[in-house]
């Protein structure tokens, strides 16, 4: 280790000495990035927004050079960013922040996983990768997890229900209380509950409707 605290770093023969080596500490609204070249000297290091605005900008601090950059995968923040820079070229490493954090402690003596760590780590190859799943995989997890929210939005619209009518000692005497006989016989209690118990009553009746929707389009959109 260098007397800065630097790992040190030598180029193979093949690889190009003019790299820049990015660490981006990512947050839900603003990140920033140390920019390091093969020797671990800082080049630049800049704050942006993590919008597409933010990417430009560091896109510029690179000045079309040949770069490599790596963020770590905290929750989604780091998509777009990550989307962003791979499209303009640059390559780009998603790091596993615990298993990077344990790296750093290790090797750099450092607890504190921020821009310039990640650098230094990046430069060295120590960096613990994260899969950084393609974006028809992405899709197809965000079309789940919206089947998974809209059924645990049926559970607990289901659950209110039977509580007004466990209230009012209601009971169908079909098997089915939200297949189609049972929503009709669910639509015909009337007269039985109070004016705000009937109104929330209906309201969660259509909220019912409006789910089993959502539901068939989900469906629809999977096939």
């Amino acid at each position: 280790m260098r007397a800065d605290g630097c790992l040190p770093r030598r180029a193979n023969a093949q690889e190009v000495t003019t790299m820049w080596y990015i660490g981006i500490d990512v947050h839900k609204k603003m990140c920033n990035a140390c920019i390091k070249d093969l020797e671990g000297n800082i080049q630049k290091e800049l704050e942006f927004p993590n919008k597409s605005t933010g990417t430009d900008k560091l896109l510029e601090a690179i000045e079309g050079r040949e770069a490599k950059a790596v963020i770590e995968s905290t929750g989604n923040m780091w998509l777009r960013l990550y989307l962003g820079l791979e499209e303009a070229g640059v390559g780009v490493v998603l790091a596993n922040p615990k298993k990077t954090k344990a790296i750093a402690e290790a090797k750099l003596k450092n607890d504190k996983v921020d821009a310039r760590t990640l650098a230094d780590l990046l430069r060295a190859k120590l960096i613990a990768h994260c899969y950084a799943a393609p974006e028809s995989v992405r899709e197809l997890r965000g079309l789940v997890r919206h089947r998974i929210s809209i059924t645990r939005d049926m559970t607990r619209v289901k659950n209110r229900i039977h509580a007004i009518l466990d209230k009012y000692e209601l009971e169908s005497k079909g098997t089915d209380l939200f297949g189609k006989a049972g929503m009709m016989w669910l639509r015909g209690i009337t007269c039985k509950l109070t004016e705000l118990d009937q109104f929330i009553f209906d309201a969660e009746l259509r909220h019912i409707e409006t789910l089993k929707g959502l539901i068939k389009d989900f469906e629809w959109k999977r096939e």
